[in-house]
């Protein structure tokens, strides 16, 4: 009786393919077009299929519906369905091709970090096609939530239910300045030493930078910002060129971009943590999995931050 009432609630084949629908297009009458179907008939079933189970797969932001950590679930526990049904549709079975890796990063980190553990994987692993895409970090966090790439990279908090972080690197805030500048000879840099020194800062979206700007105020200092960038690169190009000196996460500057420049600790401390993103529902990827691994294996020591293995 108990496995008849457990039948009885479990998602038919329909509702799955229009929450899967869903979660793509993340609007109902996309929903409807993509399965040639009517809005109606998705808004019914998603109804129906969030009655059963007692609780909301979607909220509404901003003009569209955001899919829940149960709704990811869900989906990805139906996907060995559709993948069964797609193999059923095509007879005799296709050729097996060779995996492909999909990374998302962002562009600081995929310039640094990313072409020697690329190296060290393509001579490791020569039958996986990689494809990397570089877009900010906001895009990496929302593509690898969707599926859309197997492992993402970032800098930034990834606070999002459909990712889980493994960090990688841990550092804290540096003041970057060329080499020959007069605060070189400091081992810390507080903010009152900065007073009506200019400053290059990171974009006012970035986490890193509302701490920034909350411990300056803090101290009573008042930065004399110059000018902002959205990259750590592009912020030490114009520290290179004597714009000004910037508050940065050192890492992965250590690697190779910190020729001509000094960094020194600044205090109160601000925290980075660099990490592997993988979608937070479904199995991760073989080749994903094999790649965080030499990854986190091949880091070098650069002296400011702290390999985490």
């Amino acid at each position: 009786m108990a496995r008849e009432r457990r039948l009885e609630q479990a998602p038919s084949l329909r509702e799955l393919e229009i929450l899967s629908a869903m979660i793509v297009t993340r609007k109902t009458v996309a929903a409807a077009q993509m399965l040639g179907i009517s809005q109606p008939a998705v808004s019914r079933a998603l109804a129906s299929l969030e009655a059963r189970l007692g609780r909301a797969l979607f909220t509404r932001e901003g003009g569209r519906l955001v899919p829940s950590a149960e709704a990811f679930a869900l989906e990805a526990q139906a996907q060995p369905i559709f993948s069964a049904l797609e193999a059923l549709a095509v007879w005799p079975p296709a050729p097996v091709q060779a995996a492909t890796l999909r990374i998302v990063v962002a562009p600081t980190l995929a310039q640094f970090v990313l072409p020697r553990a690329l190296a060290l994987f393509a001579r490791a692993e020569p039958d996986v096609a990689v494809h990397v895409e570089i877009c900010p970090s906001a895009d990496v966090i929302a593509q690898v939530a969707d599926r859309a790439a197997d492992l993402g990279l970032v800098d930034v908090p990834a606070a999002h239910p459909g990712v889980r972080g493994r960090v990688m690197r841990e550092a804290v805030a540096h003041v970057l300045m060329p080499a020959d500048h007069a605060l070189a000879g400091r081992e810390e840099i507080a903010p009152r030493d900065l007073l009506d020194i200019p400053l290059i800062a990171v974009a006012r979206r970035f986490p890193a930078r509302i701490e920034a700007d909350r411990v300056f105020a803090a101290a009573g200092v008042a930065p004399r910002i110059v000018a902002e960038g959205a990259t750590a690169i592009f912020v030490a190009e114009l520290v290179r060129s004597g714009v000004g000196l910037a508050l940065l996460n050192p890492f992965p500057l250590t690697l190779g971009g910190l020729t001509g420049l000094a960094a020194r600790r600044f205090t109160p401390a601000i925290a980075y943590r660099t990490q592997l993103l993988f979608p937070s529902t479904g199995p991760t990827a073989p080749a994903a999995r094999r790649f965080a691994e030499l990854l986190l294996a091949s880091q070098p020591e650069d002296g400011l931050t702290i390999p985490v293995r």
